[in-house]
């Protein structure tokens, strides 16, 4: 399709700035119509006010955030070439990782220049997920250019996101969209073994975006005796350091059977006597004020819950939830102890995540180093001028007294 044939959509007066200086996201309300026989999903371009051509992008007509940039150049069309090109891209840069770990994301969506696109690589298999309409209607494309730039064993795409529904997308089970998929994928990060579940894990089947905080765990793990990992999954950030500490005693907490059963296999892959450690199916905020009453203090404790305000309507209930987390986490950390705390709720700053966790610290009269912090990592990129997608965010406390 040439550039001129696309449906042409025209900006309010001064709405375009935004576009232009690095935003990929154009809301409903700047445009001076949406005319609703563009069907979701659709590639249309963008004019200014003064009929300038400014971007070309996804269309979502009947959704407050109406349209998504895929490229600043007039003259790029939007076809299987398209994404082969920013699949590259988006690959070049994760060519700088670790060479000891074989499991990154590939495409992490805006920031990588591909809206509504997720793909993880979990060793010589894909998973990916299409959040929008846009992604959905070129299914095709992408999966035929992540097969030629990346030749994987098997692709399979996750259709279990909730954000699908808002987009008028079927949600359901996974569905192997390219060659053959198993059940399990074993992965290997620096040295640690893993088990992935593909079809039915959490995100798409690992938490890749907390790689460089298991290894920074994992670092100090020998100075320390003892780790509680709270929210646990499938137990990474126990067996980072365990890696570093095998003598280290764990104890992982998670409200999933499936979630702690994945653990116990990855303990046993990796020669760890499962005897020597605990799983804990409880709410880690019960269990927490459970051991605290028992007098229980872990040296390291891991505080990794699942996000508490995926929109701003939630945020200060969340920083409430993060505030009385935090402080009940405080209680079983024992003096000169650490405490990594996380949040992964896109609607919540860093700013305000740590007042919340200080607020936490005040209420239980201890006192704190901030020792580290943790935000994007490199194959988790951002975009300059974006915090709609900053939402992981990693505080390491030194627990003085």
């Amino acid at each position: 399709m040439a550039g001129d044939e696309y449906p042409v959509l025209q900006l309010r007066p001064g709405r375009e700035f935004a576009i232009l200086r690095g935003h990929p996201w154009v809301f409903s309300g700047a445009f001076r119509e949406l005319p609703p026989a563009i069907p979701p999903g659709s590639v249309v371009d963008v004019v200014a006010a003064n009929g300038e051509w400014v971007a070309r992008g996804q269309l979502a007509p009947r959704n407050s955030l109406a349209f998504r940039v895929l490229t600043l150049d007039p003259q790029e069309t939007i076809d299987e070439a398209f994404y082969v090109r920013r699949i590259e891209r988006a690959l070049a840069l994760r060519r700088l990782l670790p060479a000891d770990l074989d499991a990154y994301r590939v495409v992490n969506a805006e920031a990588d220049f591909l809206p509504g696109l997720i793909v993880d690589r979990f060793a010589d298999v894909l998973v990916a997920q299409l959040h929008t309409a846009g992604a959905e209607a070129h299914r095709r494309p992408i999966v035929a250019a992540l097969q030629q730039v990346l030749a994987p064993s098997g692709i399979l795409l996750r259709n279990d996101v909730k954000v699908r529904e808002r987009e008028g997308l079927a949600f359901g089970a996974a569905t192997v969209a390219a060659g053959e998929v198993p059940e399990s994928v074993e992965i290997v990060e620096h040295g640690v073994r893993y088990l992935v579940d593909p079809y039915h894990g959490q995100k798409t089947g690992f938490f890749l975006d907390q790689r460089e905080k298991r290894y920074f765990v994992g670092g100090l793990a020998p100075h320390f005796a003892s780790l509680l990992n709270c929210f646990s999954y499938s137990g990474g950030f126990a067996l980072a350091a365990l890696a570093n500490n095998p003598t280290l005693r764990t104890v992982n907490v998670d409200s999933s059977d499936a979630a702690l059963d994945l653990a116990r296999r990855n303990y046993t892959l990796n020669g760890h006597d499962l005897t020597r450690h605990e799983f804990v199916a409880l709410d880690a905020n019960r269990y927490l004020h459970e051991a605290a009453a028992a007098g229980q203090t872990f040296e390291i404790v891991v505080v990794d819950p699942p996000a508490f305000a995926k929109n701003m309507g939630m945020k200060e209930r969340a920083l409430r939830g993060y505030e009385a987390l935090n402080f009940a986490a405080t209680h079983v950390v024992a003096p000169g102890g650490l405490l990594l705390t996380c949040s992964c709720s896109g609607a919540v700053a860093v700013e305000e995540f740590e007042a919340a966790v200080q607020q936490g610290f005040l209420r239980a009269d201890r006192v704190a180093q901030l020792v580290a912090s943790f935000g994007p990592s490199l194959d988790h990129p951002t975009l300059p001028g974006f915090p709609e997608d900053r939402y992981l965010k990693a505080l390491l406390y030194r627990l003085v007294s």
